[in-house]
Formats: structure tokens, sequence, C-alpha cells
């Protein structure tokens, strides 16, 4: 898809690959959150690769550009660009697995079921999401975007991506210092098809939630271990956040990178 503004796609945003020479037989596709960027899977992507494994990260439409940017996007683009890595990637190995945090989470469960995958992690799952009651959606999402708190850069959390220094200054005041409604109902579109394939999804499957995340609550660990038919583990970190990928404590983020290598190596 060529996006309709040509932007200039953020550094820390960019997709990315860590390919052994010769390749493994075995590759993972990381899959990033909503308003998010490839580069906040850059620790678990590091960490399967000194494990043997290829991993790609792609990046969706309208992510890690600017907002008019992402108001063009919709969530038929999203899945749609990860469909299609995934299928190219599947067509280079024996064996692929999936990682998806957040929003990513919700289209990883989908090409799940699409696709028979065997393992996947899931870091805070988009399945359920309190905040967006359907009613209320289905009225705001004419609304094109709202002005909300400026957004601040919290120190504590780390970058282990490659990026310019004002990468997360950028991305602040184009996303996440705003609420897009029409997006917002867009997200909901694949969250309800997420929990409707979860039934149908044979993959064995670890899913994290963290104590301190405001918007994914422990019960979408509970409907992934649940529904999923495959051998699948919930672990909840009392000290995780929305960021499980690069979170501020230090245990807690290398409790969840080292589970996960743990279960898509072993």
């Amino acid at each position: 898809m060529i996006e309709k503004t040509n932007p200039q796609v953020r550094a820390c945003a960019k997709p990315f690959s860590l390919v052994h020479d010769p390749k493994s037989t075995h590759a993972v596709v990381a899959l990033h959150g909503f308003t998010g960027y490839a580069g906040e899977l850059s620790l678990p992507a590091q960490r399967l690769f000194e494990a043997g494994l290829d991993v790609y990260v792609p990046r969706y439409p309208g992510h890690g550009t600017n907002g008019e940017d992402f108001l063009a996007s919709n969530a038929s683009q999203w899945l749609g660009e990860a469909e299609r890595q995934y299928q190219e990637i599947a067509s280079q190995y024996l064996e692929v697995s999936l990682i998806g945090h957040s929003m990513g989470g919700a289209i990883a469960v989908i090409l799940a079921k699409r696709h028979q995958v065997k393992k996947m992690v899931l870091y805070a799952p988009a399945l359920i999401i309190p905040a967006l009651p359907a009613k209320t959606l289905s009225i705001l999402r004419f609304f094109v975007k709202r002005k909300q708190k400026e957004w601040k850069r919290d120190p504590s959390y780390q970058f282990f991506d490659n990026r310019d220094s004002d990468d997360d200054e950028f991305l602040g005041k184009e996303y996440w210092s705003w609420n897009y409604p029409g997006q917002v109902y867009e997200l909901e579109k694949l969250r309800r098809q997420a929990v409707e394939s979860l039934s149908e999804v044979v993959a064995d499957t670890l899913v994290f939630t963290g104590g301190e995340d405001l918007t994914i609550p422990q019960s979408a660990g509970v409907l992934v271990l649940n529904e999923g038919k495959g051998k699948n583990n919930w672990v909840h970190l009392p000290k995780g956040t929305h960021l499980i990928p690069y979170d501020r404590d230090d245990a807690t983020r290398e409790e969840a990178m080292d589970r996960t290598v743990s279960w898509l190596c072993s």
C-alpha cells in the first residue's frame, strides 16, 4: 500500500528484521500496538535473535509517521499489512511464531486462527478494553480527533531501538496527545474479530498482563487461558504496565523476556 501523504517514517518506527546467515528454520513475526511503532518490540526481537530465531517486525500503515496519515488508515489496512508480512515470511521458514503487543495481540490472534500458528506470545493483548463501550464508540467514530492532555515522556521507561533524539517528542505530539475516535472504532473491530477467533486458535499461547496496566485488565489473560485451544499459560506481572516489552521495572521486564524466549524456543 502507498500511504496517502507519503510521510517520513520516524527512525524508531521503521520496520526491521534480525536474520541469521544462513537463515534459521524458525522465524517470529512481532506485531506492535495501536498508535505504536516497530521499535517497541526491539528488546524481545533482540533476545529471540540471540537465542537463534529470525525475527521480523513490520509497521502498519498510518503508524510512526503523523496524525494525518493515521487518520487515513483503518483496521483492514493494519490487519492486511500484518497478513501480507506473515504470508511472505511463512513461505521462507519451516515454522513461524507470533508475538503481539496490545492491538498487535489482537491481530496475532486473528492470524493464528487463519494460519494454524503453533506458538504465540501476547503482551497485554487488546481483547478486553473496559474504556471502550460499544454504544459510545458507535457515536464517537464520526469525530475526527479531539485534543487530550499533552503527552509527556516518562523517563522511567527505557528504549532498546534505534531512534532519533526527537522521535518520542514528535510521536507524542502527533499521536499520544490526541484522541482519535474513528481509529479507536477501527481498533474495536479488530478486538471483536480476535475474541471471536480465540475458540479456534490452536497455538500454544503465553499471555502476559500487568498489575499497573490502566488499559488492559487481568481478565484478558483469563480469556486467553480459557478460550484458546492450545496449551496456554497466563503470567500476571504485579509491577507490569501496559508497555511490557520495554517496561520500567527491570525485574518485570526481564521476567517477561526470559519467559518469551523459553516459550518460543522450547
